[in-house]
């Protein structure tokens, strides 16, 4: 996208035809706002031909609420997420406090409107959130983590009946990728190593 959008349709036009020939669910990740719009445009026109296709949207942007529910009313698959990206503040929330509010305020839309999302975060208090929604508004969703980040937590949410999507970065440039991860949000950083004291206690 960075190069022109048509580059970039033409790229997931054949990610697109590879995935609807194995019935692949494809997620389009969401980049700095520079590239929102872009992102949406390309979504639209990508769902109009394949459904099993969904986009990321950013709890820390200001807009991204009227995005969710313009994405709903077409129909569209989302998958929320905080947002890691340095926004001017301007367009995006900027304190944890802020950007939680957001995220449950979304989150309540999805369970109320949408008909299939993803709920991608390691916050403990907006999962115990997803649950009770959940209990509310019977939707199909499912959680989406890291690979070993919140491991202890994941067997309990597969027992309660919830479906997990384990996250696991792969290719050459997987610790790279991970690395950038991991500093987008230094919370990852406590959670990755609170996980791992949890799976190495006897």
């Amino acid at each position: 996208m960075s190069i022109n959008q048509k580059t970039c349709l033409a790229n997931f036009e054949r990610l697109i035809d590879s995935a609807s020939k194995s019935h692949v669910f494809v997620w389009i990740d969401m980049e700095s706002s520079e590239h929102t719009d872009e992102t949406i445009e390309l979504y639209y026109a990508l769902f109009s031909r394949y459904e099993r296709l969904g986009i990321a949207i950013q709890a820390n942007l200001k807009r991204s609420h009227e995005d969710i529910q313009d994405l709903v009313r077409h129909g569209g698959k989302i998958r929320i997420v905080k947002g890691a990206y340095r926004e001017n503040s301007k367009i995006a929330f900027k304190t944890r406090k802020e950007v939680d509010e957001n995220y449950l305020n979304i989150m309540k839309t999805l369970f109320k409107d949408a008909n299939e999302f993803g709920i991608a975060t390691h916050d403990s208090k907006l999962i115990n959130h997803a649950v009770e929604l959940s209990k509310k508004y019977p939707k199909k969703f499912e959680f989406q983590l890291l690979k070993g980040i919140r491991d202890e937590l994941k067997p309990d949410l597969v027992k309660q009946g919830f479906i997990i999507s384990d996250y696991i970065p792969y290719g050459t440039n997987w610790l790279p990728y991970s690395i950038r991860r991991l500093r987008e949000r230094k919370r990852n950083i406590l959670l990755l190593g609170s996980s791992f004291i949890q799976s190495h206690k006897v």
